[in-house]
């Protein structure tokens, strides 16, 4: 039974709406679990203000004013304990990149051509003719000819390739340095309870009864 004021305990049967749910917090999964500590806490203590809305008021602004800080410790702490397997993590990776760029072209032509002409003089001498048909007045047979090849052959090829090689390692454990039971000790003598140093901090807004 209160005596001053009035217990979490009777706000909570009053079905009273604490309004714990737009705080920062670290995890909003965990949200539930700090607010039933805090309520479960204080359960029995009777807050520190004539009525239950300023109550509510100043229990919010006093968790968004802390919380920020404390996010931090819980992400910390979820770390360590995260890493709890072992000593060491190590991730080395590896990019390299290979190319090569040939191109190589190869032409070969020929060409040939030629002009000929004869001519045959049927003479009453019989007497070989001893000049050009270009300067001959009159030939019996006069026969042109001409001959030519022209070949033209190109041959191209180009070749391209490139690669990428990519190397991941991780390495994750114990280099045995430090053993497991080592490992957990330390871990056990620097956990916080961090949720009793948030609690502690909200005892300003109860009743100081003794």
């Amino acid at each position: 039974m209160s005596k001053y004021t009035i217990t979490i305990k009777e706000l909570i049967k009053n079905n009273f709406d604490f309004e714990l749910t737009d705080y920062p917090i670290f995890d909003e999964s965990y949200r539930n679990t700090l607010n039933q500590n805090i309520l479960n806490h204080y359960y029995m203590s009777e807050i520190g203000f004539e009525t239950a809305p300023l109550f509510r008021f100043y229990l919010k602004q006093k968790l968004n004013e802390i919380m920020p800080f404390y996010n931090v410790l819980y992400n910390k702490q979820k770390d360590l304990l995260d890493n709890i397997t072992g000593n060491v993590d190590l991730t080395e990776t590896l990019e390299r990149v290979t190319g090569n760029n040939a191109t190589s072209t190869s032409t070969s032509s020929s060409d040939s051509s030629g002009d000929s002409k004869s001519v045959f003089l049927d003479t009453p001498q019989g007497n070989e003719y001893k000049g050009t048909m270009d300067d001959t007045p009159y030939a019996t047979n006069v026969t042109f000819g001409k001959s030519g090849a022209t070949s033209n052959i190109e041959d191209s090829s180009t070749s391209t390739g490139n690669g990428t090689e990519n190397y991941i390692k991780k390495i994750v454990g114990n280099n045995g340095k430090l053993y497991n039971v080592e490992v957990l000790t330390k871990i056990k003598n620097n956990l916080l309870n961090i949720d009793m140093l948030i609690i502690n901090e909200l005892n300003e807004l109860f009743m100081q009864i003794f």
